[in-house]
C-alpha cells in the first residue's frame, strides 16, 4: 500500500489470545441509556433541558418528546451498528482484556464507547478526518484499480489507517512494550486537544469499526459514495448514507426480533476470526491493519460500487453520470447480508486488537483517567449531578450522603389482611399437602369425618385414606 506523503506506518508482531464467549443482548440493552445521551446532544433535544433523568421524572409529553428524539438518533450507525461491533468483539474477548477494559473505561465495556469517536467529531470537528481513508483516483490513478496503485490522500498523517496504528503503537508504548509507530500531531486537527490511555482505547475501538464501512475507505472521485444518488422504496440518499444507516435502519425495523436477538456473536464468523488471529500471530499487527484495509477496499469496489443485481456501476469509469440508482428488493436482500457480515467482521477483529492489548502484563499501566470531554459526555455528568442532588434531598437518606433508611413502620390494617389471607391459604395448603387433589379421595374423608362424628368414636376418625375406610367399616 502506498501513503500519501507525509504519513507514516512500521510493522511490528503481536501475539493474540484465546477468546472465551461473553453475553450480548443484556449487555446491549444496559449500554443504552449511555447512547441515547449522544443521541440527545446529536439530534438537538435541547441540551441540559432534556436529559434522560428529568424526562423520566417529567410529564409523559415531555418524555415521548425525548424518546422521539431518540429514536431518530439512534437509526445512525455510528450509534447502533457500533454497538453491534462491540457486542461481537465482546463475545471474542478474554476475561482478563474484558476485565481492563471495565477497568479503563469506568465500568462500561466495548459496546458502550464503540461510538465514542462520533461523539469527538460532533465537540472537535477536525478529528473527523481520523475516519476516513479517501482513495486518490485522479492524476492517473485510477478508480477502484489495483491495489498496487492505491494511493491515500492523507494530509498531515491523519487518516484511518494512520490513526489506527497511531492509537494500537501509543498505548502499546505506555504499557511499555517497545514499537515503531506513526505519529499524530493532534493540533493539526483540533488545537488543543489530548488523548489519554482510556481515550485512545475507545478512539481505536471505533476505528477498527469505520475500517469496515466500505464507504469510509471510498474513492474522491465520488466522494466516498456521497455522490451516488440511490432510491430505496421511494426515499433518494446517497449510496453512503444507505450503507452508513440505511441498511441498518430498516433491519432495526422490520426485524427487531433478530436485531436483539443474540446474532453478534464471533461463532457465526468463527473461521474468519481463527484465520485472522493465525495471521496476527504470524505476520504481526500493522501488516494485518494493512490486509483489513486491503480487503475492505476490495470489499467496496467489487460489491459497494456494483449494483448486485443488475451488476452495473455505480461510480467510475462505466457508472452512468447524473443517474439516481434504484435499490430493488433483491439488492437490498443482497446488501443486507453483506453488511451485517460487515459488523461481524469488525467485531472479531476489534477482539484481536484489544486481547493483544489489554491481555498483557503492562495493561495495568494504562491510565483510565480520560483527557477528551464530548457533549455528550458533559450531558451524562450533568444529568449524574442532578440525580445526586435529588438523591440528597430525600429523607431516606442522610445529608452526608450516606444511606440510612428510616425506622421501621407497621401498618395495622395491611398487617391484619395479610394474616387473615395466611390463616385461610396455610390450612388449605397443608390440607392439599397430605391428600392430593383426587376428589374420590376427598370425598371418602370427608365420609370418614361425618360417620365418627356420628358414632361418637375419635379413635383414628380422622386418619387418610386406609385408616378411614377401616374405620367405617368397624361402624358398619
Amino acid at each position: 500500500r502506498r501513503v500519501a506523503p507525509g504519513s507514516a506506518g512500521q510493522r511490528r508482531a503481536s501475539s493474540p489470545r484465546e477468546a472465551p464467549a461473553a453475553g450480548a443482548f443484556a449487555r446491549r440493552v444496559r449500554g443504552a441509556p449511555a447512547r441515547m445521551h449522544a443521541c440527545a446532544v446529536r439530534c438537538g433535544a435541547g441540551g441540559a433541558k432534556m436529559t434522560a433523568g428529568q424526562e423520566i421524572r417529567g410529564s409523559a409529553a415531555r418524555a415521548l418528546r425525548w424518546l422521539a428524539c431518540g429514536a431518530a438518533c439512534a437509526v445512525a450507525f455510528d450509534i447502533e451498528a457500533h454497538d453491534a461491533i462491540g457486542q461481537t468483539a465482546a463475545s471474542a474477548m478474554d476475561q482478563e482484556a474484558i476485565r481492563q477494559t471495565k477497568r479503563l473505561l469506568g465500568g462500561q465495556d466495548v459496546s458502550d464507547v464503540a461510538g465514542w469517536g462520533h461523539q469527538v467529531d460532533d465537540t472537535f470537528p477536525g478529528m473527523a478526518r481520523m475516519h476516513f481513508q479517501v482513495h486518490d483516483d485522479s492524476s492517473g490513478q485510477p478508480h477502484c484499480g489495483p491495489e498496487a496503485h492505491l494511493l491515500a490522500k492523507c494530509e498531515d498523517s491523519i487518516c484511518l489507517l494512520t490513526a489506527i496504528k497511531h492509537f494500537y503503537g501509543k498505548i502499546l508504548k505506555d504499557e511499555g512494550r517497545p514499537i515503531d509507530f506513526p505519529t499524530m500531531d493532534y493540533n493539526k486537527a483540533q488545537e488543543g486537544i489530548k488523548f489519554s490511555d482510556a481515550d485512545a482505547v475507545k478512539m481505536l475501538i471505533n476505528l477498527l469499526g469505520d475500517l469496515h464501512q466500505p464507504l469510509h475507505v471510498g474513492y474522491a472521485s465520488d466522494d466516498n459514495g456521497h455522490a451516488v444518488k440511490v432510491k430505496f422504496r421511494g426515499k433518494e440518499m446517497s449510496l453512503y448514507d444507505f450503507w452508513d444507516k440505511g441498511i441498518g435502519e430498516t433491519i432495526r425495523t422490520e426485524q427487531s426480533g433478530f436485531w436483539y436477538g443474540g446474532w453478534t456473536h464471533v461463532r457465526a464468523i468463527s473461521s474468519e476470526h481463527q484465520a485472522d488471529k493465525d495471521f496476527w500471530k504470524k505476520e504481526g499487527s500493522f501488516k494485518s491493519f494493512d490486509k483489513w484495509m486491503d480487503e475492505t477496499v476490495k470489499f467496496a469496489c467489487e460489491k459497494v460500487y456494483v449494483h448486485p443485481t443488475t451488476g452495473k456501476k455505480l461510480a467510475g469509469p462505466g457508472a452512468e453520470v447524473g443517474q439516481v440508482v434504484e435499490i430493488d428488493e433483491g439488492a437490498y436482500q443482497a446488501w443486507n447480508q453483506m453488511w451485517l457480515r460487515q459488523i461481524l467482521m469488525a467485531g472479531q477483529r476489534t477482539a484481536i486488537v484489544l486481547n493483544d492489548i489489554l491481555d498483557a502484563s503492562g495493561a495495568k499501566k494504562l491510565d483510565n483517567k480520560a483527557k477528551v470531554k464530548t457533549k455528550a459526555d458533559e450531558e451524562k455528568d450533568k444529568e449524574y449531578k442532578t440525580l445526586e442532588e435529588e438523591r440528597k434531598k430525600n429523607p431516606r437518606f442522610t445529608a452526608g450522603g450516606g444511606s440510612r433508611l428510616s425506622p421501621a413502620h407497621v401498618n395495622l390494617p395491611v398487617l391484619l389482611t395479610n394474616f387473615g389471607i395466611a390463616c385461610v391459604t396455610v390450612p388449605l395448603f397443608m390440607v392439599v399437602v397430605n391428600y392430593g387433589l383426587n376428589p374420590q379421595v376427598w370425598y371418602t374423608t370427608v365420609l370418614a369425618l361425618l360417620e365418627t362424628d356420628k358414632g361418637g368414636r375419635g379413635d383414628g376418625g380422622g386418619a387418610p385414606n386406609g385408616a378411614a375406610g377401616r374405620n367405617v367399616k368397624r361402624t358398619e
